[in-house]
């Protein structure tokens, strides 16, 4: 599926379960853009910061050209809700090769925005997007869309889609995960291999290891990892129970998330606040305040403004 052009001694051959792994010579065991200020907005501010990027994410010009007319109309028309007309301007880019409007097109057919819900679509536009992975890439906002897309295949690959034709790989998707996490510390795969190391999931169960890599992910402020923490706290599930971090981890993924898309983080929220004292959560939100001074939302991942 991918035809990546690669130098170096990470090479992809055929599919992205081929993703040669650094990290299998010490065994597998998981060890421990410039364009408008609104070009970051709407599914763009997915492009979660991951190194060697600055966590600045405002996608650029890039030399394609990035941003064509039909690229900026599209995310206006996007942006609106105007969904047919920002799909056949997102068309139109993609046919002349622009991979931010193939990102676009992944997103919307991934999620089913616009457009019925299609994950081999998704699937093929995101491989069109990691095709242009290059690891001697010099323009660090062309390498963050590229790994950012070999993160969402990763995911197809995790889970599997029936109606695509993919098989679940968690095996193999962990081990792209770790690829990208120790190679670009991408969030999002940090997040996954927490969760699959605490589950025993394709990998070995090794929930300490687990923790560590959810607090990677939350440290950049990723809203999925800190909702995981806070019922992992609430549960008592891996670590001594305690409420009111609990309240604190979804006090921060409700800064870093957005209702419309993790609309069960802000209604999981709710549950917890109401089941807690005055006191407990006096002390969430002034250990949030800590956290959040720390490691502030805004600076990571920009709000949408959609």
């Amino acid at each position: 599926m991918w035809r990546v052009a690669q130098r170096g001694e990470w090479r992809v051959h055929g599919s992205i379960r081929n993703l040669a792994l650094a990290a299998c010579a010490m065994g597998f065991m998981l060890a421990p853009a410039t364009a408008a200020d609104d070009d970051a907005k709407g599914p763009l501010a997915e492009f979660y910061s991951y190194l060697p990027a600055a966590p600045d994410i405002h996608l650029p010009e890039i030399s394609i050209p990035f941003w064509t007319d039909d690229l900026k109309k599209a995310k206006r028309a996007y942006k609106n809700g105007d969904y047919a007309r920002a799909l056949k301007l997102f068309r139109n880019a993609s046919d002349d090769g622009n991979i931010v409007a193939d990102w676009y097109l992944g997103h919307m057919y991934s999620q089913g925005v616009g457009v019925p819900r299609n994950d081999a679509m998704a699937y093929s536009y995101y491989s069109r997007v990691a095709d242009h992975f290059d690891p001697e890439e010099t323009d660090p906002n062309r390498l963050k869309i590229t790994v950012d897309a070999m993160v969402r295949l990763a995911d197809y690959q995790r889970t599997g889609a029936v109606n695509a034709g993919i098989q679940p790989d968690p095996k193999a998707a962990a081990q792209s995960y770790l690829k990208i996490a120790t190679t670009y510390g991408h969030p999002a795969a940090q997040y996954a291999l927490g969760v699959m190391s605490i589950r025993g999931e394709g990998v070995k169960k090794n929930p300490s290891q687990g923790l560590k890599w959810l607090m990677a992910s939350a440290r950049k402020r990723y809203a999925p990892a800190e909702a995981y923490l806070g019922d992992l706290y609430w549960s008592g599930q891996i670590v001594n129970a305690d409420r009111t971090r609990a309240v604190m981890w979804y006090i921060l993924a409700q800064q870093s998330a957005r209702p419309e898309d993790n609309p069960e983080i802000f209604s999981r929220a709710q549950q917890l606040e109401a089941s807690v004292g005055e006191d407990e959560r006096i002390e969430a939100e002034a250990r949030a305040k800590v956290w959040d001074d720390q490691y502030p939302a805004e600076k990571v991942r920009p709000a949408s403004g959609d």
